[in-house]
Protein backbone atom coordinates (compact mmCIF):
# COMPACT_ATOMS: atom_id res chain seq x y z
CA UNK A 1 0.00 0.00 0.00
CA UNK A 2 3.02 2.40 1.22
CA UNK A 3 4.83 1.55 -2.24
CA UNK A 4 1.60 2.07 -4.39
CA UNK A 5 0.59 5.50 -2.61
CA UNK A 6 4.69 6.29 -3.22
CA UNK A 7 4.22 5.51 -7.06
CA UNK A 8 1.34 7.83 -7.34
CA UNK A 9 2.65 10.72 -5.66
CA UNK A 10 6.02 10.43 -7.08
CA UNK A 11 3.77 10.08 -10.87
CA UNK A 12 2.38 13.25 -10.30
CA UNK A 13 5.07 14.97 -9.85
CA UNK A 14 6.62 13.76 -12.58
CA UNK A 15 4.43 14.69 -15.01
CA UNK A 16 4.27 17.98 -14.02
CA UNK A 17 8.19 18.59 -14.09
CA UNK A 18 8.14 17.15 -17.41
CA UNK A 19 5.06 19.30 -18.69
CA UNK A 20 7.00 22.22 -17.78
CA UNK A 21 10.15 21.44 -19.46
CA UNK A 22 12.18 20.30 -16.16
CA UNK A 23 14.49 17.42 -16.41
CA UNK A 24 15.43 16.36 -12.75
CA UNK A 25 18.52 14.49 -11.94
CA UNK A 26 16.23 10.63 -12.11
CA UNK A 27 19.58 8.78 -10.44
CA UNK A 28 18.52 10.48 -7.21
CA UNK A 29 14.98 9.42 -7.19
CA UNK A 30 14.06 5.85 -6.57
CA UNK A 31 10.98 4.04 -5.01
CA UNK A 32 12.63 1.26 -2.94
CA UNK A 33 15.72 1.19 -4.67
CA UNK A 34 15.05 1.71 -7.79
CA UNK A 35 13.95 4.46 -10.54
CA UNK A 36 12.99 1.95 -13.70
CA UNK A 37 9.34 3.55 -13.45
CA UNK A 38 10.90 6.79 -14.13
CA UNK A 39 12.92 6.06 -16.60
CA UNK A 40 10.09 4.46 -18.70
CA UNK A 41 8.29 7.39 -18.03
CA UNK A 42 10.74 10.26 -19.43
CA UNK A 43 11.06 7.36 -22.74
CA UNK A 44 7.78 7.59 -23.59
CA UNK A 45 6.90 11.42 -23.26
CA UNK A 46 4.61 11.95 -26.57
CA UNK A 47 6.22 13.94 -29.13
CA UNK A 48 4.49 16.36 -30.54
CA UNK A 49 5.56 18.16 -34.46
CA UNK A 50 4.64 21.91 -35.18
CA UNK A 51 3.56 21.92 -38.72
CA UNK A 52 4.12 25.19 -40.15
CA UNK A 53 3.30 26.05 -43.68
CA UNK A 54 4.68 29.40 -45.40
CA UNK A 55 4.54 30.96 -48.39
CA UNK A 56 6.87 34.11 -49.02
CA UNK A 57 6.87 35.20 -45.82
CA UNK A 58 10.59 34.75 -44.32
CA UNK A 59 10.38 37.42 -41.97
CA UNK A 60 7.10 36.49 -40.68
CA UNK A 61 8.19 32.95 -40.56
CA UNK A 62 10.87 33.59 -38.31
CA UNK A 63 8.64 35.02 -35.13
CA UNK A 64 6.36 31.45 -35.97
CA UNK A 65 9.72 29.19 -35.56
CA UNK A 66 11.11 30.90 -32.31
CA UNK A 67 8.13 30.94 -30.34
CA UNK A 68 8.00 27.32 -31.29
CA UNK A 69 11.38 26.35 -30.45
CA UNK A 70 10.95 28.29 -27.26
CA UNK A 71 8.21 25.90 -25.39
CA UNK A 72 8.76 24.61 -22.84
CA UNK A 73 7.58 21.23 -23.16
CA UNK A 74 10.79 19.73 -24.77
CA UNK A 75 10.04 16.44 -27.08
CA UNK A 76 8.53 18.50 -29.94
CA UNK A 77 10.08 18.75 -33.75
CA UNK A 78 9.30 21.98 -36.24
CA UNK A 79 8.27 21.16 -39.12
CA UNK A 80 8.54 24.08 -42.29
CA UNK A 81 6.45 23.68 -45.32
CA UNK A 82 7.47 26.26 -47.90
CA UNK A 83 5.44 26.29 -50.76
CA UNK A 84 7.73 26.95 -53.51
CA UNK A 85 8.32 30.88 -52.50
CA UNK A 86 10.11 33.11 -54.42
CA UNK A 87 12.30 33.87 -51.27
CA UNK A 88 15.53 32.44 -50.88
CA UNK A 89 15.28 30.02 -47.03
CA UNK A 90 18.80 29.17 -47.24
CA UNK A 91 19.50 31.56 -44.51
CA UNK A 92 16.53 30.82 -42.38
CA UNK A 93 17.85 26.82 -42.77
CA UNK A 94 20.94 27.79 -41.42
CA UNK A 95 19.97 29.42 -38.37
CA UNK A 96 17.50 27.26 -37.46
CA UNK A 97 19.85 23.50 -37.78
CA UNK A 98 16.65 21.27 -35.82
CA UNK A 99 13.85 22.65 -37.88
CA UNK A 100 13.13 20.14 -40.49
CA UNK A 101 12.46 22.51 -43.74
CA UNK A 102 10.68 20.96 -46.78
CA UNK A 103 9.89 22.84 -49.89
CA UNK A 104 6.94 21.99 -52.56
CA UNK A 105 8.04 21.24 -56.00
CA UNK A 106 5.54 23.81 -57.32
CA UNK A 107 2.97 26.20 -55.33
CA UNK A 108 0.03 23.83 -53.79
CA UNK A 109 -1.86 25.95 -51.83
CA UNK A 110 -1.73 25.90 -47.49
CA UNK A 111 -3.90 22.35 -47.30
CA UNK A 112 -1.67 20.66 -49.22
CA UNK A 113 2.03 22.11 -47.09
CA UNK A 114 -0.17 21.07 -43.95
CA UNK A 115 -0.94 17.96 -45.58
CA UNK A 116 2.74 17.03 -46.88
CA UNK A 117 3.87 18.02 -42.81
CA UNK A 118 1.32 15.53 -41.59
CA UNK A 119 3.38 12.66 -43.55
CA UNK A 120 6.48 13.79 -42.94
CA UNK A 121 6.00 14.28 -39.15
CA UNK A 122 6.69 11.46 -36.67
CA UNK A 123 4.70 12.77 -33.67
CA UNK A 124 1.79 11.40 -31.44
CA UNK A 125 0.12 15.10 -31.70
CA UNK A 126 0.29 17.53 -34.21
CA UNK A 127 0.16 21.58 -33.80
CA UNK A 128 -0.58 23.23 -37.03
CA UNK A 129 1.04 26.98 -36.83
CA UNK A 130 0.17 29.95 -39.71
CA UNK A 131 3.61 31.57 -40.68
CA UNK A 132 2.40 34.81 -39.42
CA UNK A 133 0.98 33.51 -35.70
CA UNK A 134 2.80 32.46 -32.85
CA UNK A 135 2.61 30.09 -29.69
CA UNK A 136 2.84 30.79 -26.25
CA UNK A 137 5.72 29.03 -24.27
CA UNK A 138 3.66 26.59 -22.31
CA UNK A 139 1.21 26.09 -25.09
CA UNK A 140 2.15 22.29 -26.27
CA UNK A 141 3.12 21.11 -22.41
CA UNK A 142 -0.69 22.40 -20.62
CA UNK A 143 -2.59 21.01 -23.64
CA UNK A 144 -0.21 17.61 -23.72
CA UNK A 145 -1.08 17.15 -20.24
CA UNK A 146 -4.74 18.24 -20.90
CA UNK A 147 -4.97 14.76 -23.15
CA UNK A 148 -3.52 13.20 -20.27
CA UNK A 149 -5.74 14.22 -17.33
CA UNK A 150 -8.69 14.98 -19.39
CA UNK A 151 -11.99 13.16 -17.98
CA UNK A 152 -13.17 13.64 -21.92
CA UNK A 153 -14.06 10.23 -23.80
CA UNK A 154 -12.78 9.69 -27.21
CA UNK A 155 -11.05 12.59 -27.00
CA UNK A 156 -9.30 13.92 -30.23
CA UNK A 157 -8.09 17.02 -29.86
CA UNK A 158 -7.15 20.09 -27.35
CA UNK A 159 -8.09 23.90 -27.97
CA UNK A 160 -7.14 27.07 -25.85
CA UNK A 161 -7.83 30.69 -25.78
CA UNK A 162 -6.46 32.95 -28.74
CA UNK A 163 -5.32 36.44 -28.53
CA UNK A 164 -6.30 38.19 -32.07
CA UNK A 165 -4.62 40.89 -33.46
CA UNK A 166 -5.78 40.88 -36.88
CA UNK A 167 -8.35 43.71 -36.77
CA UNK A 168 -5.21 45.89 -35.24
CA UNK A 169 -7.22 45.83 -31.60
CA UNK A 170 -6.29 42.64 -28.74
CA UNK A 171 -9.46 40.83 -29.16
CA UNK A 172 -9.56 37.63 -26.73
CA UNK A 173 -11.02 34.57 -28.58
CA UNK A 174 -12.54 32.11 -26.30
CA UNK A 175 -12.53 28.58 -26.89
CA UNK A 176 -14.51 26.87 -23.76
CA UNK A 177 -15.46 23.74 -25.81
CA UNK A 178 -15.81 20.29 -24.35
CA UNK A 179 -17.41 17.07 -25.04
CA UNK A 180 -19.23 16.44 -28.90
CA UNK A 181 -19.02 19.64 -30.71
CA UNK A 182 -20.10 18.52 -33.75
CA UNK A 183 -23.78 19.95 -34.25
CA UNK A 184 -22.21 23.12 -33.11
CA UNK A 185 -19.74 22.86 -35.65
CA UNK A 186 -21.91 22.39 -38.18
CA UNK A 187 -24.29 25.24 -37.06
CA UNK A 188 -21.08 27.98 -37.27
CA UNK A 189 -17.06 28.97 -36.08
CA UNK A 190 -17.72 27.29 -32.53
CA UNK A 191 -13.58 27.06 -32.49
CA UNK A 192 -11.65 29.78 -33.44
CA UNK A 193 -8.12 29.55 -34.54
CA UNK A 194 -6.15 26.41 -36.23
CA UNK A 195 -3.28 27.11 -34.15
CA UNK A 196 -5.15 26.75 -31.28
CA UNK A 197 -5.79 22.92 -31.24
CA UNK A 198 -3.35 20.01 -30.72
CA UNK A 199 -4.78 17.10 -32.58
CA UNK A 200 -3.89 13.51 -32.63
CA UNK A 201 -1.94 12.60 -35.34
CA UNK A 202 -3.95 9.59 -36.17
CA UNK A 203 -7.07 11.40 -35.90
CA UNK A 204 -6.10 13.56 -39.15
CA UNK A 205 -4.53 10.79 -40.95
CA UNK A 206 -8.29 8.82 -40.44
CA UNK A 207 -10.58 11.59 -41.92
CA UNK A 208 -7.86 12.69 -44.59
CA UNK A 209 -6.38 15.73 -43.36
CA UNK A 210 -7.31 19.25 -44.94
CA UNK A 211 -9.21 19.44 -48.41
CA UNK A 212 -6.70 21.02 -50.54
CA UNK A 213 -9.87 22.11 -52.80
CA UNK A 214 -11.35 24.35 -50.44
CA UNK A 215 -10.08 27.96 -51.24
CA UNK A 216 -11.23 29.32 -47.56
CA UNK A 217 -12.44 28.05 -44.47
CA UNK A 218 -10.07 24.72 -44.54
CA UNK A 219 -9.67 24.65 -40.78
CA UNK A 220 -13.52 25.03 -40.35
CA UNK A 221 -13.84 21.99 -42.77
CA UNK A 222 -11.33 20.17 -40.94
CA UNK A 223 -12.96 20.89 -37.53
CA UNK A 224 -16.20 19.43 -38.95
CA UNK A 225 -15.47 16.12 -39.83
CA UNK A 226 -12.82 16.04 -36.99
CA UNK A 227 -15.94 16.31 -34.30
CA UNK A 228 -18.05 13.85 -36.08
CA UNK A 229 -15.61 11.29 -34.92
CA UNK A 230 -13.85 12.89 -32.24
CA UNK A 231 -14.99 14.67 -28.79
CA UNK A 232 -12.42 17.85 -27.83
CA UNK A 233 -11.69 19.33 -24.36
CA UNK A 234 -9.91 22.73 -23.59
CA UNK A 235 -7.01 24.59 -21.48
CA UNK A 236 -8.63 27.57 -20.18
CA UNK A 237 -5.88 29.87 -20.98
CA UNK A 238 -4.59 32.00 -23.74
CA UNK A 239 -2.01 30.27 -25.53
CA UNK A 240 -1.38 31.60 -28.57
CA UNK A 241 -1.38 35.08 -30.95
CA UNK A 242 -2.85 35.71 -34.00
CA UNK A 243 -1.05 38.34 -36.31
CA UNK A 244 -2.19 40.73 -38.97
CA UNK A 245 -0.86 40.15 -42.12
CA UNK A 246 -0.26 41.22 -45.93
CA UNK A 247 -2.79 38.79 -48.34
CA UNK A 248 -4.28 37.34 -45.77
CA UNK A 249 -6.91 34.64 -46.96
CA UNK A 250 -9.63 36.13 -44.22
CA UNK A 251 -9.77 39.22 -46.03
CA UNK A 252 -9.51 37.72 -49.48
CA UNK A 253 -13.23 37.84 -50.20
CA UNK A 254 -13.32 36.50 -53.40
CA UNK A 255 -11.65 33.70 -51.91
CA UNK A 256 -14.08 33.62 -48.99
CA UNK A 257 -17.03 33.18 -51.68
CA UNK A 258 -15.55 30.24 -53.44
CA UNK A 259 -14.89 28.52 -49.90
CA UNK A 260 -18.69 29.40 -48.59
CA UNK A 261 -20.09 27.48 -51.73
CA UNK A 262 -18.41 24.67 -52.19
CA UNK A 263 -18.21 24.21 -48.29
CA UNK A 264 -21.75 24.70 -47.99
CA UNK A 265 -21.75 22.12 -50.93
CA UNK A 266 -19.76 19.33 -49.43
CA UNK A 267 -21.70 19.54 -46.44
CA UNK A 268 -25.12 19.60 -47.86
CA UNK A 269 -25.68 15.90 -46.55
CA UNK A 270 -24.69 16.70 -43.47
CA UNK A 271 -27.14 19.22 -43.18
CA UNK A 272 -30.00 17.57 -44.17
CA UNK A 273 -29.30 14.28 -42.09
CA UNK A 274 -29.80 16.80 -39.14
CA UNK A 275 -33.10 17.73 -40.70
CA UNK A 276 -35.08 19.98 -43.04
CA UNK A 277 -35.45 22.96 -41.28
CA UNK A 278 -31.69 22.70 -40.14
CA UNK A 279 -30.99 22.87 -44.12
CA UNK A 280 -32.59 25.72 -44.54
CA UNK A 281 -31.57 27.61 -42.15
CA UNK A 282 -27.96 26.54 -43.44
CA UNK A 283 -29.06 27.23 -47.32
CA UNK A 284 -30.51 30.90 -45.86
CA UNK A 285 -26.91 31.73 -43.56
CA UNK A 286 -25.02 30.41 -46.83
CA UNK A 287 -26.60 33.29 -48.63
CA UNK A 288 -26.30 35.76 -45.62
CA UNK A 289 -22.03 35.18 -45.63
CA UNK A 290 -22.22 35.69 -49.44
CA UNK A 291 -23.87 38.91 -49.20
CA UNK A 292 -20.95 39.94 -46.11
CA UNK A 293 -18.19 38.97 -48.36
CA UNK A 294 -19.93 40.67 -51.22
CA UNK A 295 -19.90 44.19 -48.85
CA UNK A 296 -16.51 44.13 -47.65
CA UNK A 297 -15.79 43.35 -51.52
CA UNK A 298 -17.09 46.42 -52.34
CA UNK A 299 -16.70 48.70 -49.13
CA UNK A 300 -13.74 47.56 -47.70
CA UNK A 301 -12.26 46.01 -44.72
CA UNK A 302 -14.08 48.70 -41.64
CA UNK A 303 -17.48 47.89 -43.42
CA UNK A 304 -17.47 44.28 -43.05
CA UNK A 305 -15.88 44.15 -39.94
CA UNK A 306 -18.95 46.35 -38.80
CA UNK A 307 -21.29 43.40 -40.69
CA UNK A 308 -19.39 40.81 -37.96
CA UNK A 309 -20.17 42.49 -35.24
CA UNK A 310 -23.31 43.64 -35.95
Amino acid sequence: MRRTVQKCILKTCMEGWFCWGISPDLSTLKINGSNSYLLSMDKNRSKVSIVIPTYNRPDLLRRAVESSLKQTYSNIEVIVVDDHSDHDLNALIKEYPSVKFYQNEDNKGGCYSRNRGISESTGEFINFLDDDDELLPDKIGLQVQKFRESLVDNIGFVTAHTEDNRSGKKVIKTNRVSGNMYRKLLTGYAISGIETMLIKKECLLEIGGFDDQLKSSQEYDLMIRLSEKYNVDFVDRVLSREHRSRDQISLNFEKKMAGARYLFQKHDLRYREVGPFFWLKMRLKLRGLICRFYIGKWFGEKVYRFTIRN
